[in-house]
């Protein structure tokens, strides 16, 4: 965990707002409270969607202890028990998981960048002037954005079974939202979103087509974002992103995003 933002009070509220917001921005299908935690199920959809976010001191349940109670939800929601552990959980949580069995994964960062900084450090042409089709519709073009889904879950590798769980979550945003498409010569070379929330704006689900890859796309699709999110009034970025990706990282990082917070998430091994 960082230490550093888990010793300052002000740090630390910041990082919980943008966990809150995040949440927002990737809705679970089926949200519960345990206390000031929230219990979330997606069918199986990414571990955010499908986890306990911790953020609060230890609840205090009449049903029977928290761990019991967050198990019983993950059953009757037909996903593997699993916690969402950060800088911002109570002491003791992930001590107390580890000693159940519980089994840490997918460690990542919070990282966060303001648009006015990244946009000076972009230094790739408007997309146009490179002969880049770009299109960034509205979250009413529901047959483009489900077409976008289709090839977003194709590039992933995700089981065409999965998508009514994907398009229940992506249709559960509420905030300003677009689903951006890159094109070269016609054909999709990378993809992302992002959710305009008022000041802050997250990104998330940016993907390179891998026959494109190497070739300054996700810089491309990044100044297209910040673009759009700059437009709606958004002055801070924020994204989550697995530690060990190493050139998304980088990427981000070269954008001036610093990492604010660290989180990761322990699975039942039972």
């Amino acid at each position: 965990m960082n230490n550093s933002t888990k010793e300052n009070p002000e740090r630390l509220e910041h990082v919980r707002l943008l966990e809150r917001l995040a949440i927002e921005a990737w809705p679970p299908i089926v949200r519960e409270p345990l206390g000031g935690w929230m219990l979330r199920a997606s069918g199986g959809v990414s571990r955010r969607g499908n986890s306990v976010w911790t953020a609060a001191p230890f609840p205090e349940s009449e049903t029977g202890d928290w761990l019991e109670h967050a198990e019983s939800f993950a059953v009757r929601s037909g996903i593997p028990p699993c916690f969402y552990v950060s800088d911002t959980s109570p002491a003791g949580l992930d001590e107390r998981l580890a000693n159940e069995g519980y089994l840490l994964t997918e460690p990542c960062y919070l990282m966060t960048g303001s648009t006015g900084s990244a946009s000076e450090r972009l230094s790739v042409r408007p997309a146009k002037e490179n002969g880049f089709e770009v299109s960034l519709p509205g979250a009413d073009r529901t047959e483009e954005n489900g077409e976008w889904l289709r090839e977003f879950l194709s590039i992933k590798g995700v089981p065409p079974e999965r998508e009514a769980a994907y398009a229940a979550i992506f249709g559960a945003i509420r905030s300003d939202h677009t689903f951006a498409r890159l094109r070269i010569a016609g054909e999709t070379a990378a993809l992302g979103t992002i959710v305009a929330q008022g000041r802050f704006a997250y990104v998330s689900n940016l993907t390179v087509t891998p026959k494109f890859r190497r070739r300054g796309l996700a810089s491309a699709m990044m100044a297209e974002l910040i673009r759009w999110a700059t437009e709606r009034g958004a002055e801070e970025l924020y994204l989550q992103v697995l530690r060990d990706n190493l050139p998304a990282v980088t990427l981000y990082r070269n954008l001036g995003f610093d990492i604010a917070a660290g989180h990761h998430y322990r699975v039942s091994g039972r």
